[in-house]
């Protein structure tokens, strides 16, 4: 089993000076925080699908183990609500096809709005029309969705169930696939102001999932991937979050402090361009 941990997103102004080199262009972020991290998921292809130019981007500025979980767009689960969406799936698929050895899945996110009883049908007849080199998760925000029926569904398809926890509604802890993700979320009362160090001690919803990932890990399950997301929103510093797991799990945590000063130090840059000194990055 592998344990994949980073952050929900890369390109945060809050981070620089506390994870990133103060004086770092915005372009370079994604490199450096790939050689730290060996996962992260994208926020940003919810708002609007990606160029295959960016996507390309992605891939090269990243390791060759690096992976990402991106987000459905919202034309496709918020605005049409899962109907009529061939088309924008199609521009999707397209758009993503340059990172597909690295795209370990596809994080369909749905609206709170969205029930069971009105979003089921258009799910299922959805999934008939995705692309099968791609894996799939599903991330539900209404509490109708918790039943057999949706969880036999997904199973059938192979579609992880978002372990999503959220202030306003945690989702039980239910495997569909082998592949578990984690999502965690917290609420919006953290200011993007306050991005950068942690504001809300959540040791207590970590430690509640550090039991569930030990029991997947001693159980010999079937389970090949947990995927493990923090939001900013959650404690208020994605990468701290994740160290905090990391430490709880007995595992190493990342230590991007010690790049950010080599960097600071000017050992790692080269024209300009920032340039990796490290040499051997926690798994």
């Amino acid at each position: 089993m592998t344990l994949n941990i980073g952050c929900s997103g890369w390109s945060y102004e809050g981070w620089r000076g506390n994870f990133y080199p103060k004086k770092m262009d915005n372009k370079d972020y994604l490199s450096f925080y790939s050689n730290l991290f060996k996962f992260v998921e994208v926020d940003s292809t919810y708002y609007h699908i990606p160029s295959r130019s960016t996507v390309r981007g992605w891939k090269d500025k990243t390791p060759e183990d690096f992976k990402f979980s991106l987000k459905f767009p919202k034309v496709i689960t918020h605005e049409k609500k899962l109907e009529d969406v061939a088309k924008p799936l199609s521009i999707l698929f397209y758009s993503l096809e340059p990172l597909i050895e690295k795209t370990i899945t596809l994080l369909i996110q749905l609206p709170p709005f969205l029930s069971e009883k009105k979003g089921f049908n258009p799910l299922k007849d959805m999934i008939r029309h995705l692309d099968k080199r791609f894996r799939y998760s599903l991330e539900v925000r209404h509490s109708s969705w918790f039943n057999d029926n949706v969880y036999d569904f997904l199973k059938e398809n192979n579609i992880s169930l978002v372990w999503s926890v959220r202030d306003e509604l945690e989702s039980p802890s239910i495997l569909t696939s082998d592949q578990v993700y984690i999502r965690f979320i917290g609420d919006r009362s953290i200011s993007e102001m306050d991005f950068g160090k942690i504001v809300k001690n959540r040791r207590n919803e970590m430690l509640e999932y550090v039991k569930q990932v030990r029991e997947l890990q001693d159980e010999n399950s079937n389970i090949r991937n947990v995927l493990i997301a923090f939001n900013n929103h959650f404690a208020g510093f994605g990468p701290q979050s994740a160290n905090d797991f990391l430490k709880l799990m007995n595992m190493s945590e990342i230590d991007w402090k010690t790049e950010l000063e080599r960097y600071e130090n000017n050992s790692s840059q080269s024209n300009g361009r920032y340039q990796s000194s490290l040499t051997d990055f926690p798994k």
